[in-house]
Order: C-alpha cells, then sequence, then structure tokens
C-alpha cells in the first residue's frame, strides 16, 4: 500500500509516495543523503542539485554494474545445474556398480563358506597350503630375454666386473652404465 512520506535529504525538504516501508524509506534517504554530503565535501562548488545528479549516475552505473553481475551468475547456476545433472547421472551409474560389487561378494562368500564347510567335512581331503606372502623387499626373478639381433643379453650371474672409473646409472638399468652408453 502506498504511503506518502516527507523525507530531507541535503538540507531538502521532498514530499513522496511509495510502496516501501518506513524504515526502508528512512534507510534510502540516510543513505542518499550522506552521499551527497560527502560530494558537497568533496567539491564545494559542487550545487546540490548538481550533487543529486551525480549521485543518480553513481547508482545507475552501480545498478548496471549488478544487472551484468547477476547475468553472469544466473548463466553460471544454468550450467551448474546442468553439471549438477551430469554428477548426479554418475553417481547413480556408481551406486548401482556398488550395488553389483556387493552382491557379487555375497556371492563369492557364500561360495567360500560353502567350501569351508565341504572340507570340514571331509578329513580325508587335503587342505590346500597357505600360499607364502611375497615380501616386497625381495628382488623378483625375470629371466633375461635375447635380442633379435642375435647379441646376448648379460645376466647377473654374468655380469661384467666394474671398473673404478664407470659410475652406474639408476637401479633400473643394472648392466648400463655410463662408459656402455
Amino acid at each position: 500500500m502506498k504511503q506518502k512520506y516527507n523525507i530531507t535529504v541535503a538540507d531538502m525538504q521532498l514530499n513522496i509516495v511509495s510502496d516501501a516501508s518506513p524504515d526502508e524509506v528512512e534507510n534510502i534517504v540516510g543513505i542518499l543523503d550522506r552521499r551527497m554530503r560527502d560530494i558537497n565535501l568533496k567539491s564545494p562548488r559542487c550545487t546540490k542539485n548538481e550533487a543529486a545528479i551525480l549521485c543518480a549516475l553513481s547508482y545507475c552505473s552501480e545498478r548496471l554494474a549488478v544487472q551484468e553481475a547477476y547475468k553472469k551468475v544466473e548463466k553460471d547456476a544454468f550450467r551448474y545445474a546442468a553439471e549438477n545433472e551430469k554428477l548426479k547421472k554418475t553417481l547413480e551409474e556408481l551406486q548401482e556398480e556398488l550395488e553389483n560389487v556387493r552382491k557379487d561378494n555375497a556371492v563369492m562368500r557364500s561360495i567360500l563358506d560353502h567350501a569351508a564347510v565341504s572340507a570340514q567335512q571331509s578329513p580325508e581331503t587335503p587342505a590346500p597350503e597357505p600360499a607364502e606372502e611375497v615380501s616386497s623387499a625381495a628382488p623378483i626373478e625375470i629371466p633375461a630375454a635375447k635380442i633379435e639381433s642375435g647379441t646376448p643379453v648379460v645376466e647377473e650371474s654374468e655380469e661384467k666386473p666394474k671398473a673404478a672409473n664407470r659410475s652406474r646409472v639408476g637401479t633400473m638399468f643394472d648392466l648400463l652404465t655410463f662408459s656402455d652408453v
């Protein structure tokens, strides 16, 4: 509902009609009054009308900047909404995959449980020996492959004695030295 207000801005009396509440009008008038007084303090030659026009120009430029920012935020919101939908679909797919893995896990557990029960019921069948643990510190021996050109690959047992002036290159290249390159 519109109400009539008697306001004072920079010592100028005005009568206005507004839908805003008395508190909102008071806040707006206070902001405008302070801004016009600041302009008059910085530029004493500036009249009250010129200060009012400068305030209006300032608020219009701020409004345009806010509108541009709003448009950018709106575009981002649409983009993020689309990305959000993609992520929701991906999440649903991953949840379905997790559920399938859980079902497979349950089947495997039942098979293992059944095998364990069967092994306990038939004592004449020897239980499988536990597998040895492989130490991560133990080296893995890989047989040397022959190069197609006919040059044999030197195995660890056939390694040439190191000369004092040769420096080694990394642990992955045990047989390669700078002088060989």
